[in-house]
């Protein structure tokens, strides 16, 4: 049995009539009648019986209502305190750096009318952030999509290339694209293990036959870029960072089938469902 049918059961109790504790409930009167014979069917007894002005309980209904009515009242109220629980409780939300900073600050500021607590923690690559996940840690998380489990409720948000980032005088200046393989010789600056854009240039590179020529490892924070400007090497990064970029005494250059898929990804379909259409609507 299940509280919807207890619900229906009490209310046609309380109105003698089918209909009108269909309308009560807000069910359609077949809705209701199919919750009762569900009930009937699972006490194997007998609940109503029709009279010329309506319903009565039968005496096996009787004593079901009288035991039944406090339970109902019981399971209302554990129902209310566990919706009130969830809206105080925040959502953990779990990102890569970068998507931290130049995509969700604007979607966290929408996600904020939908009256939830939120927090959000940063990890360097998306296997980390999917364990968090997993172990219960999290609640939902954006990373790239290639990382996520089977067992997870995921939705494609984007995808984006990877750009090279060269010093203003780098003899690449007058290019609108630049080839994978016409990096592996250039000195390359890249974040330190773990990182998911490390993880990505090295795996593509080795799919070419190719070794990237990593020359120094520096740790997350846009200091790596005051390396590039010094014309100490060059680095790469996601679209949504080239982008933000610009400001300083850099180029970028799109890199030609050298792209990232970003998801969204949760435990919880009804969670991750309603995030996603939330992100939809505000986009």
């Amino acid at each position: 049995m299940n509280i919807e049918w207890l619900q229906s059961f009490a209310e046609a109790a309380k109105q003698k009539s089918f209909s009108k504790a269909a309308k009560e409930t807000n069910l359609s009167q077949p809705a209701l009648s199919k919750h009762i014979r569900n009930l009937e069917d699972d006490l194997e007894s007998v609940l109503f019986h029709r009279t010329s002005t309506g319903i009565e309980l039968t005496e096996a209904g009787e004593r079901f209502h009288n035991r039944i009515l406090p339970v109902i009242a019981e399971l209302t109220s554990i129902r209310q305190e566990l919706r009130q629980f969830r809206r105080t409780t925040p959502i953990a939300i779990g990102s890569l750096p970068s998507l931290a900073t130049y995509y969700l600050p604007s979607i966290i500021k929408e996600l904020r009318l939908l009256d939830r607590p939120m927090t959000l923690m940063l990890q360097n690559t998306s296997k980390e952030l999917v364990q968090s996940l997993q172990e219960g840690r999290l609640d939902v998380v954006f990373v790239n999509t290639l990382d996520i489990g089977e067992s997870l409720c995921s939705y494609e948000l984007f995808s984006e290339p990877y750009y090279a980032v060269f010093p203003f005088d780098h003899r690449f200046r007058s290019k609108q694209t630049v080839e994978l393989a016409e990096l592996c010789e250039e000195p390359l600056i890249v974040h330190q293990a773990p990182c998911d854009s490390r993880n990505h240039i090295t795996s593509q590179m080795e799919l070419l036959g190719l070794k990237p020529n990593i020359i120094s490892e520096v740790a997350f924070g846009d200091f790596i870029y005051g390396y590039v400007m010094a014309g100490m090497g060059i680095t790469i990064v996601p679209e949504l960072v080239a982008k933000n970029i610009s400001h300083l005494e850099l180029f970028s250059l799109p890199i030609v089938k050298f792209k990232r898929s970003i998801s969204l990804a949760a435990k919880s379909s009804k969670l991750g469902s309603q995030l996603y259409e939330f992100m939809l609507a505000v986009d």
